[in-house]
């Protein structure tokens, strides 16, 4: 566990782009574990089965937030504030100190990198989170979402090609 921690954290953070929320589904994410531990049945890598637990505590996280937002709405309450994923992107971005001006080529790299993620589709973020932030390989990223390899492998493709076009190379 020590050793994945910090790219389960990282991968919630760019999948809800708000540090409150990727907080709280990774506390909910190693309780899960610390109460069932013979949960993971070494049928594969546990890389592989920890990203799909934290992708699942994820996906019931924005299920809540939805019946919530629903429910607020529904009361004539405006719905809650959202950071939006350029908030993410812009951290992964801006992780050390630079000087003044590798901070602001940084910052605006960053806000381009922001602009052209939020440019794909749901299921090509994720599956380009999975891939480059998380490390996993296309072969887990496809046993995790349930999906057949080739359509993760074009999911990918259409994703790299969108932040070429996007970022001019």
């Amino acid at each position: 566990m020590e050793r994945h921690k910090g790219a389960v954290y990282g991968y919630l953070l760019r999948l809800t782009a708000r540090r409150d929320a990727a907080e709280d589904i990774f506390q909910e994410v190693f309780l899960k574990l610390v109460h069932n531990p013979g949960a993971y049945g070494e049928r594969e890598k546990f890389k592989a089965w920890l990203f799909t637990v934290a992708r699942n505590a994820a996906m019931d996280h924005f299920r809540r937030e939805s019946s919530r937002r629903a429910v607020a709405c529904s009361e004539g309450d405006a719905a809650p504030d959202e950071d939006g994923s350029a908030r993410a992107a812009l951290d992964a971005v801006a992780a050390s100190e630079p000087g003044p001006a590798e901070a602001l080529e940084n910052k605006l790299l960053g806000e381009k990198l922001a602009r052209a993620l939020e440019k794909l589709s749901e299921d090509q973020r994720e599956v380009f989170y999975l891939r480059h932030y998380s490390g996993l390989s296309f072969r887990e990223i496809a046993g995790m979402l349930g999906l057949p390899i080739g359509t993760v492998l074009a999911r990918m493709s259409r994703a790299a090609a969108l932040l070429r076009k996007e970022l001019g190379k």
